[in-house]
């Protein structure tokens, strides 16, 4: 009886596990794109502000992802409002979205590859410069 109790048990913490894992989609940037063509989306840049200002998805919010205030800075983000996640290659926008996830995101895409995929991928990058704003 035991037995069949810490399995019950097992199985739904694997269970909740799949579920909030389940709430964060990995697109590429062709999805990436999309998403952001049909609109209503916050999108999340999570690198550091230097390689924001290297050039950048056009109106994505910065939120730095190694800050320690990352967390009090995506607060203010929407919780019901689809949100795509990128960084430089992929691994601090996975890392991000599933934080988000799991405080409460309902919608949250990483997209797969960063500003590298996105910028191989001949869309257009946002850049600022200082005393020049945006172009």
């Amino acid at each position: 009886m035991i037995r069949i109790a810490i399995a019950l048990v097992f199985l739904a913490t694997m269970f909740s596990c799949t579920m909030s894992a389940q709430q964060v989609k990995d697109v590429d940037v062709k999805a990436a794109k999309a998403i952001i063509d049909k609109g209503g989306v916050t999108i999340l840049d999570v690198r550091t502000p230097a390689e924001y200002q290297a050039g950048h998805i056009a109106e994505s919010v910065l939120a730095n992802y190694n800050d320690p205030a990352f967390e009090s800075m995506i607060a203010k983000i929407d919780k019901n409002k689809p949100v795509l996640v990128y960084c430089a290659a992929g691994g601090r926008s996975s890392r991000a979205a599933k934080l988000m996830s799991e405080k409460g995101w309902k919608n949250v895409s990483n997209m797969l590859g960063g500003m590298g995929a996105w910028g191989k991928a001949g869309y257009v990058v946002d850049f600022f410069e200082e005393g020049k704003g945006k172009k």
